[in-house]
């Protein structure tokens, strides 16, 4: 029983579950939708039909004072202060009780003047206490209001409803029902992985090492077994015959043994051939009890997950509305402009857990990494509490400096846990587990982190995000926290080993050219320039979570692949460069037009780009560095290539804010776009020339 086919099996049981799970969502979302759209209209024309009750009394009362109804003076101003407060009012008229107009301000539908004078339209003038039902009349829905006066019916109010606008609210509510299915279907996934994916999938490897075992003819006891396994019966009932064999063999043993001991004269003749026999079962079987070996323990690594998921998940829940939340904390801070000041918890928090890591590997040596953990969420969670709280942008930037040490620790020890118990041949499927927490909550945080943003407030949801922080603090105690085994000492990286870094021209390659300009880009336009440019065209903070969960959904879907394609060095050139140049058409996108469709285009081309380019960056510093790893160590170049690449996070939102400042959102987006661009065809043009053989002069 191969591991592939087990794997298979985990696999089919998961896509049955799931299914099922997006058939049920699925069908929520029709009626959902449903619902919306018979109920948003109604409730609209109520809340329209208030307002047209308050003119109605302002025509009627002026009727009683003798003012002439057909010409009233300064009705169009009312509409006019009436259209102010409610812009999805698109048109008022005033007709006669023969339905023959009188009055219009804006414009009509069209099949308006046969609407007015239906007879189903003049019946209302019979009840003026009651409101008609409202008619969809063209591009409008109609609510009309009969104008009754004590001695007779004088006409009636039409209020027109822009249909587009409720489509539009339909529209919106639909995409966050869309959203909350996404959401759901991949939180679903990481719960089930969660409590039984993992744990299953080594219970089916337990039992296919049991079978391999007696088809390969090793009958030896396993030397431990973890309690509870899906099948601990099965397995309990075949070790069970593997005790009985080994019992057997041993008391076979123990009776050749004791027949040595007898006398020569005593003892059979063959009993010499017979001990041989039996040495020779004993290690043709390998008879008696495994011993226990623990280079790495797979199980424990599904424990980090959760809280590695819940941690990061708070954090992704402000990337949709922190530079608007900062935006209304705003206070003057001498040389410094208004966009520069909205970028700076970003680019704080960046430059933290770039500067901060290698300091805390030592840390995280020292102290252990569930302690690490638990101390960087608890810090965290104070960080998000206290931001809710935050007066100023000031007092936001220290405790937005907590959120990004917290950030900072867990990560470090995150990725020291699975380095602890990953086995090493399967170290990259392991921090496949640790990528895929933190996509799977890239997801969810923005799109679930901008819905809570428009309905409850920015301060409540920074507190939900605290509570999410302190959420992930049981889940860490419960991961194992054994001693360290002997291996070399992380150390931070000396300056003259930085120094010779930023000298080396193939590291800079890849890290000046390639990784920080993608850096760069990701937090300039994703973090800083969609949230704020989203807003400032009149759209919501939940549209700017939708998008920005775009990207990591292309992540996700796209990164795996491209992963795959780049095996060699000259692919990883192109997937790098290719990459970059997508990433920079993202920015270009906008050159087209400015509408919410073009964002969502230009996000959509840069986490396409990333994908690209993520997996092939980190593997080129190793293909371009192999004389620098073996003098100074793998650590140290990724250390110094981690930092430059999280230096970058940094600039990207002081950058961009500068654009802003300088030419505008719509062309901050195309500066840095083209600059990407140009990196990355830059990129392409270098390697391909480095490839070409050297001709020598004749």
């Amino acid at each position: 029983m191969s591991e592939r086919y087990l794997h298979g099996v985990y696999l089919r049981l998961t896509g049955v579950i799931m299914l099922v799970i997006v058939l049920a969502l699925a069908a929520n979302a029709a009626l959902s939708h449903r619902t919306f759209e018979h109920a948003l209209a109604p409730q609209m024309a109520k809340k329209v039909a208030t307002v047209g009750a308050s003119i109605r009394s302002l025509m009627l009362k002026s009727y009683e004072n003798n003012l002439d109804f057909k010409d009233m003076f300064g009705l169009e101003q009312v509409f006019d202060d009436v259209r102010a407060s409610i812009p999805e009012i698109a048109s008022f008229a005033v007709t006669d009780p023969q339905g023959r107009l009188l009055r219009r301000h804006l414009a009509l539908p069209e099949g308006a003047a046969a609407h007015f004078a239906s007879a189903r339209v003049l019946a209302a003038l019979a009840t003026p206490e009651l409101v008609p039902p409202t008619v969809r009349v063209g591009d409008q829905f109609i609510v009309t209001l009969p104008i009754v006066a004590s001695d007779g019916a004088l006409g009636l109010l039409h209020l027109g409803v822009d249909a587009n606008f409720v489509d539009d609210m339909v529209l919106e509510m639909l995409l966050d029902v869309l959203v909350i299915l996404v959401v759901a279907l991949f939180f679903t996934l990481e719960l089930l992985h969660f409590v039984a994916g993992a744990k299953l999938e080594a219970d089916l490897r337990a039992l296919g090492d049991a079978f391999e075992r007696g088809a390969a003819g090793r009958f030896a006891t396993p030397a431990r077994r973890v309690a509870g396994q899906a099948f601990a019966s099965l397995l309990a009932l075949m070790e069970g015959v593997l005790g009985r064999v080994n019992a057997a063999y041993r008391q076979l043993a123990d009776d050749v043994l004791a027949e040595r001991r007898r006398p020569a004269h005593e003892r059979h003749g063959a009993l010499a051939g017979v001990q041989a026999g039996v040495e020779a079962l004993g290690r043709r079987f390998g008879f008696g009890a495994e011993v226990a070996e623990r280079k790495g323990d797979e199980a424990e690594l599904a424990r980090v997950r959760a809280p590695l998921f819940l941690f990061i998940l708070a954090e992704e829940l402000t990337r949709p509305f922190l530079p608007g939340y900062v935006k209304e904390l705003l206070v003057p801070v001498p040389g410094l402009s208004e966009q520069f000041v909205l970028g700076l918890p970003i680019a704080l928090f960046m430059l933290i857990v770039a500067l901060a890591q290698p300091w805390l590997g030592v840390f995280c040596e020292r102290h252990g990494t569930r302690r690490t953990m638990f101390i960087g969420a608890g810090v965290a969670a104070a960080g998000f509490a206290a931001s809710a709280f935050a007066a100023t942008v000031l007092d936001l930037l220290l405790w937005r400096s907590l959120c990004a040490a917290g950030y900072a620790m867990v990560f470090v020890a995150g990725q020291a846990f699975v380095l602890e118990h990953a086995p090493p041949a399967r170290r990259a499927k392991s921090f496949a587990l640790f990528v895929g927490a933190i996509m799977v909550a890239s997801i969810c945080g923005p799109s679930i982190g901008g819905i809570l943003a428009d309905n409850v407030g920015e301060r409540a949801t920074l507190g939900v995000a605290a509570l999410l922080a302190l959420g992930a603090l049981p889940a860490i105690r419960m991961l194992p926290d054994p001693a360290r085994e002997t291996a070399p000492s992380a150390r931070v990286p000396r300056l003259k080993e930085i120094a010779a870094l930023l000298g080396n021209a193939r590291f800079m390659l890849v890290t000046g050219l390639a990784a920080m300009p993608a850096k760069i880009l990701l937090t300039g336009v994703c973090f800083y320039l969609v949230p704020l440019y989203i807003v400032s065209i009149g759209s919501s903070q939940a549209m700017a979570g939708r998008i920005l969960m775009t990207y990591a959904v292309i992540m996700v879907v796209a990164g795996p692949v491209t992963a795959a394609w780049a095996s060699t060095r000259e692919r990883m050139h192109w997937l790098v460069g290719g990459g970059l140049a997508v990433s920079g058409l993202g920015g270009l996108a906008l050159l087209a037009g400015g509408q919410t469709g073009w964002v969502f285009l230009a996000v959509a081309l840069v986490g396409l780009g990333q994908s690209m380019s993520i997996s092939a960056q980190s593997a080129l510093v190793g293909e371009h560095c192999e004389a620098e790893i073996r003098r100074i160590g793998e650590g140290t170049v990724y250390g110094v290539y981690r930092l430059l690449e999280r230096l970058g996070n940094a600039v990207g939102p002081m950058l961009a804010a500068g654009l802003v400042v300088a030419v505008g959102y719509r062309q901050a987006f195309v500066v840095i776009g083209s600059a990407v661009l140009v990196c990355g065809l830059l990129f392409i043009a270098i390697t391909q020339l480095a490839r070409r053989p050297q001709v020598a002069p004749a």
